[in-house]
């Protein structure tokens, strides 16, 4: 691998140095400025998104969503958003090399890869060129390109669109240098990939920060390796706690925690809802996207959220909805409640002078109600309805 492309892998989630990084790389092809650097589905796409290059011609914009979305993305230009929009809007049909690079394009097939240049086109096609460089290369410092591009990336829009050129119109690129550019585009591509979605986790995550901070629970957040990517303020504070080293493990990571956690872990990754009791009066509860959404945050990275509650907080304004939303009788919701507050239906018989058979029937009716099926599942629902009630708890907790 050559040093220059070996330098843009290690800017991959370095922002501020990508740009300089990919410059010294069409540099190391002998060329003088980046052209376009694009990741998308196919050229059709690229085409169809070179006016919204033009409008939006900074790449930290594009790199905010990942590929998940769809949306193709721009991640380097050396040509002005003046020229885009005008080669866009007026010089693509015209160019010979956009021509070469399509019927190149087709010829590919599935994982193939190609580079076109200018000093390659056929007499025909450079007698188009010599109009092109006067009308549009020419006076916008553009002389000899080299333009790659790849098809059936393993992501729809992750197939990579680059281009470099000279300033200066000479013979342009040599053998070796095409030939290098083919064989590094693989790596290229792959490079260019990571580099978004580093930066589309990063903007995420840190747009959710703040959100986090907000509520009155933990929130943590892992990938699916189960490496910790953020944990908020009330988080960090439980696991200070001399009481909570559960808390002090699951920040460790999920894996490293004990069996009742890592089980949960594998649930959440299968959307599956959940909770596990931790000691020190916590409650560990799987969030699952929907429920994220109702709290403003919307969360699509591949991973799972968690929140940790503690019991001490008030579950009545949760329980409060709880009965609204299922239509549980008055003495439905207080065994809710109660087991909620870490109670047993034996404690709770015993505490409202009943029949152990009349609170399991109550019981029945509430996991009928609710479609859950055992009483870990009411308490996770318990617990995901008060963090739509956040209020209630701190008030409580104050």
């Amino acid at each position: 691998m050559h040093q220059a492309l070996m330098e843009l892998w290690t800017a991959v989630a370095d922002e501020a140095r990508w740009a300089g990084a990919l410059h010294a790389y069409a540099n190391s092809l002998g060329a003088d400025q980046v052209g376009w650097f694009v990741l998308a589905n196919s050229p059709q796409q690229l085409a169809q998104q070179a006016g919204e290059f033009a409008t939006q011609p900074d790449p930290g914009y594009w790199l905010q969503v990942p590929s998940a979305s769809g949306a193709p993305a721009l991640l380097g230009s050396g040509i002005s958003a003046e020229a885009t929009a005008r080669y866009a809007e007026h010089f693509r049909a015209q160019d010979p090399l956009w021509d070469a690079a399509m019927e190149s394009y087709v010829q590919a097939g599935p994982d193939g890869t190609w580079v076109v240049t200018d000093a390659a086109l056929d007499p025909a096609r450079q007698r188009r060129r010599a109009a092109l460089r006067s009308d549009f290369l020419q006076p916008n410092g553009i002389g000899a390109r080299m333009f790659g591009g790849s098809r059936g990336a393993h992501h729809p829009v992750g197939n990579l669109f680059a281009s470099v050129y000279r300033e200066r119109d000479d013979a342009g690129f040599t053998p070796a240098q095409v030939q290098r550019f083919q064989a590094e585009f693989g790596a290229l591509q792959q490079a260019a990939f990571l580099h978004r979605e580093t930066l589309a986790l990063r903007a995420r995550t840190q747009g959710l920060e703040a959100l986090m901070e907000r509520l009155s629970v933990g929130l943590v957040f892992f990938d699916t390796a189960g490496r910790l990517l953020h944990a908020n303020a009330n988080a960090h504070a439980l696991a200070a706690r001399r009481e909570h080293a559960d808390v002090r493990r699951l920040l460790a990571g999920p894996l490293q925690a004990g069996a009742a956690t890592q089980a949960l872990f594998a649930q959440s990754l299968r959307g599956a809802s959940g909770c596990v009791p931790l000691a020190g009066g916590l409650l560990l509860v799987a969030l699952s996207a929907g429920d994220l959404a109702g709290l403003g945050m919307p969360h699509h990275a591949p991973g799972v959220a968690w929140a940790l509650l503690e019991r001490t907080l008030d579950a009545a304004g949760a329980v409060a909805l709880a009965r609204q939303a299922y239509r549980l009788s008055p003495a439905e919701a207080a065994l809710l409640l109660a087991l909620a507050r870490g109670s047993t239906p034996q404690a709770f018989a015993d505490a409202r002078g009943v029949r152990i058979r009349t609170v399991r029937t109550q019981l029945s009716a509430l996991l009928l109600k609710t479609s859950t099926q055992r009483q870990q599942e009411l308490q996770a629902l318990v617990a995901r309805l008060m963090l739509l009630t956040p209020g209630d708890a701190r008030a409580a907790a104050a």
